[in-house]
């Protein structure tokens, strides 16, 4: 009985700490948000971001047996013009092309780029950032790009996938970071891509970047550029270019709580 109580102690005390902790952050979170609006707003220094793009054309469902999608027969009855070989074909066309900002004509102007955290970017502003990097430069290798797909539900969207394996053999550039060849492997997580183009056969809009099983690699689950810069021993100075962890209340809630019914369970 006495254990029992000593581990409840110990749990509520670590629960009560990481609760009233997060308050405190969240709440100067929240004064310090409110205290840069109002100056943005009076300075007129406020940074308006673009309205992300909708989805332009969709499918209506058909299933082979329940949550089954009949996907050719769904693909075959979509008003988009370009057929799915071929628009699988020009997405691949974009990515050869350094995603486009090697051939800027074929993004459209009303181009956005959306990943994880960045974006979205317009197509000027995607194609400098892109090619200021010097990726290809900075690394040998394959980024592995495979699983080319045309969205059934949005026929003129192709998904993909990628599990690239590179070796930083050169000067990686990020902003005022210059990383030197580190000989690094970087193996990277699972990551999803996505482009959606016009009638035109132009891609207006590129999603990509996010990881889907974090476990994956030495990237510290973090996809495109933040993952990169994490496997050859560069840090950014934001949590959202850092491995995930999880918060305070999270440990609380997941963790302490539930050890505190598993002490006090019948038998136990």
């Amino acid at each position: 009985m006495l254990g029992k109580i000593v581990r409840t102690a110990g749990h509520l005390y670590c629960t009560l700490a990481l609760f009233l902790v997060s308050l405190v952050i969240e709440l100067l979170d929240f004064l310090i948000r409110k205290l840069v609006s109002i100056v943005t707003n009076m300075t007129g220094i406020e940074n308006k971001k673009i309205k992300p793009w909708i989805q332009t054309y969709s499918t209506e469902p058909v299933w082979t047996e329940k949550n089954f999608l009949d996907e050719q027969s769904m693909l075959n009855n979509s008003d988009f013009p370009i057929k799915p070989a071929d628009l699988i074909e020009k997405c691949k066309v974009v990515v050869r092309h350094q995603f486009g900002s090697e051939k800027p004509e074929l993004l459209s102007e009303d181009f956005q780029f959306i990943f994880p955290v960045v974006g979205p970017l317009p197509k000027a502003e995607f194609v400098e950032a892109f090619s200021s990097f010097k990726v290809e430069e900075a690394f040998t290798g394959s980024y592995n790009y495979f699983g080319f797909n045309v969205d059934p539900m949005e026929p003129n969207r192709v998904w993909f996938f990628s599990r690239g394996v590179l070796t930083h053999s050169g000067v990686l550039l990020f902003g005022a970071m210059k990383m030197k060849p580190t000989g690094t492997t970087v193996v990277t997580p699972p990551q999803v891509l996505s482009m959606s183009f016009n009638r035109e056969g132009e891609c207006y809009k590129m999603t990509g970047g996010y990881s889907v099983d974090r476990t994956v690699g030495n990237t510290g689950g973090l996809g495109a550029i933040f993952g990169l810069i994490h496997a050859i021993g560069g840090s950014l100075p934001f949590p959202e270019g850092k491995p995930w962890k999880p918060s305070l209340r999270w440990e609380a809630f997941s963790i302490h709580v539930p050890a505190i019914m598993n002490i006090w369970k019948r038998g136990k």
